[in-house]
């Protein structure tokens, strides 16, 4: 036998029906145009000349030399192989992975990241050194 709602019930499970259709449908949608990083990564902002791009640093190693790198430490280039497509280096077709922090490169991978754009991945044979990168910000997730 169906059983009822009655009124008193009926408000509270059309308010969680309607809760949980809210946080289901906010799952797959942000309201930010920069995509997140995985759990204990960061994105790291990088400033060159009057150009900025985006670089997802995945080890701890990797997020202590960019924070060294940000407070004026020697090692302030960063130094990583060139991937297509934007990952977190949103309006760019282009990302850069292996990043390590270096205080001097060769010239060939120096550049801006419009540079970068407009070469493709085969800027730098392969890599973007920028010697004039500043660490404007550093996102870590949780």
């Amino acid at each position: 036998m169906a059983r009822l709602l009655t009124w008193p019930v009926l408000p509270r499970v059309v308010m969680m029906a309607m809760l949980s259709g809210a946080l289901l449908g906010s799952l797959g949608c942000s309201s930010s145009s920069v995509p997140t990083a995985p759990r204990g990564a960061a994105i790291v902002t990088v400033r060159v000349i009057d150009e900025q791009f985006r670089m997802l640093l995945t080890t701890p190693a990797q997020i202590e030399a960019a924070r060294a790198a940000q407070a004026g430490g020697p090692a302030s280039i960063p130094n990583g192989r060139l991937v297509a497509g934007p990952q977190v280096n949103t309006g760019y077709s282009w990302h850069v992975v292996d990043v390590e922090f270096a205080e001097a490169t060769v010239e060939v991978c120096d550049g801006l990241p419009s540079h970068v754009q407009r070469e493709g991945v085969q800027f730098g044979a392969g890599r973007y050194c920028p010697w004039s990168a500043r660490i404007v910000g550093i996102e870590v997730t949780p």
